[in-house]
């Protein structure tokens, strides 16, 4: 008996992971680094905020169908707050 799988599509192109990962790796210490009086919670947030709209800005100015990814991504983070 054959069970065929159902192969999804991947969420990110190969060029937008490789432009996240970059702004990743840009910010690596920040995101990464233990909190301290010197680095807290608070600016942990600000740098993957950093990340992503730098990354949705320039993915936008790539590929417009993107515009609605941001919507959602603007969406799901009003709900976690």
């Amino acid at each position: 008996m054959d069970v065929k799988t159902k192969k999804n599509k991947t969420n990110w192109s190969k060029n937008e992971f490789e432009t996240l990962v970059s702004e990743y790796e840009n910010k690596f210490d920040l995101l990464e680094g233990d909190l301290s009086l010197s680095l807290t919670g608070s600016d942990k947030r600000k740098a993957w905020e950093s990340v992503m709209e730098w990354t949705r800005k320039w993915l936008n100015m790539q590929s417009p169908r993107l515009i609605i990814s941001t919507q959602k991504f603007k969406k799901q983070k009003k709900f976690r707050q």
